[in-house]
This record gives structure tokens, C-alpha cells and sequence, in this order.
């Protein structure tokens, strides 16, 4: 059987090809593929970059947007018909106490308070502030007033109170420098005279914007009565003459 021939492998000279010139070539292609590749990562990870900035940029932005949406919805107008509606802190959500608190501002729009709340209406008598912070937090306004106020005014500010079918708290308040102070949890508006377009407004405004919504129906109807005045010493008869 005869034997095969074995294929003897060209030299340079013989095929013409330079081995050096191969491998420089697939050198080159290695490294061209490299930094192909090098390029490629480059690209994704500016794009990752890109991408992640630009959800971050879109949480910040509304995140940002809903509390500044959360601001105007609870803060709500810095004046009412001219007078100004003060801010307070609004400190003291769903603290409850049966000691008595000693409040930062009379009268007292926020902080701890009684468990049980108290029912919106007329009243008549002043109510603790701890029973009327715990009313604010679900929402009610209080139009409060001192026990000197004309009755004429009381009248027409439990007629506006009256109005309401919830959310809405009227009562004397002894010891406070306004004559009238309409509260709501963390602000109030105080007036050296009844103004009942603003009360009014107020109550529009913050009636039901507590920061537990909670029902607070029209129950109590105990109009105010003031006290009687006390007789004063008689005065001396003229003498005869």
C-alpha cells in the first residue's frame, strides 16, 4: 500500500505570506476589538449615569413637589381679609394625656391632649384646652372669644357657628388678649373686633383640614349667657331738706 505524501508547510518565500505580519495583524485586531470594547463599557456606564441621575432628579423633584403641595394644602392663606393667620408648631399628633398640659400659646392650637374628643356645637361654658386641642386635631375651628365680647356679637358668631353642619366649635375663653381668635390645629387668627366675613372665611378655609379626619358632628347647643352683674353698693338716699 503505498504511503501518503506528507504536505510540507510553504515558506515565506514560497507563499509569500510574512508570519510576523499575521500576527501583527491579529495584534492589532485584538486590541482594536479591546478598545472597541473599552468604548462600549464607557458608553453604558455614562448612560447608567445618566439614567440614575435623572431618577434621582425625578424622585428629588416630586418629592419636593409634594411637600411643597402638603405645605399649601395644610397651611393654607397667611392673611384673611387683612388679618393675619399665625403659624404654630404642630407638634403633638396622637399624644395623649390625662395630666394637664402646660400649652406655649393661649390659646393653645396644638400639642398632647385628652384621649376622648369632644363634640363640636355651642357651647356655652369654655371647655379645657385639652378637650379643644384634641377637637382641633380632627379638624374643627374654634371661634373663642372673651366672656366680655357684646352679646350681639356672641349671638352672631354662634349663628355663623350654626351654619355649619360639623367641624365647628364656639365658647367663651377666658384670659386671652384677643377679643376673638378663630383656631385651627397649628394656626389661628385673632381680632381686637368681630369681623364675621373673615370668621367665616376662616372657617371655609380650615374647617376639616386636621391632621386626623375624623367626624365631628354639631352635638352640643348651649348658647352663651353672660353672667349677672353683681348688685353694687345702694346709692345714698339725699338727705331730707
Amino acid at each position: 500500500m503505498a504511503k501518503k505524501k506528507k504536505r510540507r508547510r510553504g515558506t515565506a518565500a514560497s507563499t509569500g505570506v510574512d508570519p510576523n505580519e499575521k500576527r501583527r495583524e491579529r495584534l492589532e485586531a485584538r486590541r482594536a476589538a479591546k478598545a472597541e470594547a473599552q468604548r462600549a463599557a464607557l458608553k453604558r456606564a455614562r448612560r447608567n449615569r445618566l439614567v440614575r441621575r435623572s431618577v434621582l432628579f425625578g424622585v428629588l423633584a416630586l418629592s419636593i413637589f409634594l411637600v411643597v403641595r402638603q405645605f399649601q394644602d395644610i397651611s393654607g392663606p397667611d392673611e384673611i381679609n387683612g388679618h393675619e393667620v399665625t403659624r404654630f408648631s404642630s407638634e403633638g399628633e396622637n399624644q395623649h394625656t390625662q395630666d394637664p398640659v402646660t400649652y406655649e400659646m393661649t390659646p393653645p392650637v396644638s400639642g398632647a391632649h385628652r384621649a376622648t374628643p369632644p363634640a363640636c356645637g355651642i357651647y356655652g361654658t369654655q371647655m379645657e384646652d385639652e378637650l379643644l386641642v384634641h377637637g382641633l386635631e380632627h379638624g374643627a375651628v374654634a371661634v373663642l372669644y372673651q366672656p366680655t365680647l357684646a352679646l350681639e356679637d356672641v349671638r352672631r358668631i354662634e349663628r355663623i357657628a350654626g351654619g355649619s353642619d360639623s367641624h365647628v366649635i364656639t365658647m367663651p375663653y377666658e384670659g386671652m388678649e384677643p377679643v376673638v381668635s378663630v383656631a385651627s390645629w397649628g394656626e389661628r387668627m385673632d381680632l381686637q373686633e368681630l369681623d364675621q366675613a373673615a370668621v367665616r372665611s376662616y372657617i371655609e378655609e380650615f374647617r376639616e383640614e386636621g391632621p386626623e379626619d375624623r367626624p365631628c358632628d354639631m352635638q352640643e347647643d348651649t348658647p352663651f349667657e353672660p353672667p349677672e352683674a353683681t348688685p353694687g353698693p345702694a346709692s345714698p338716699s339725699p338727705e331730707a331738706t
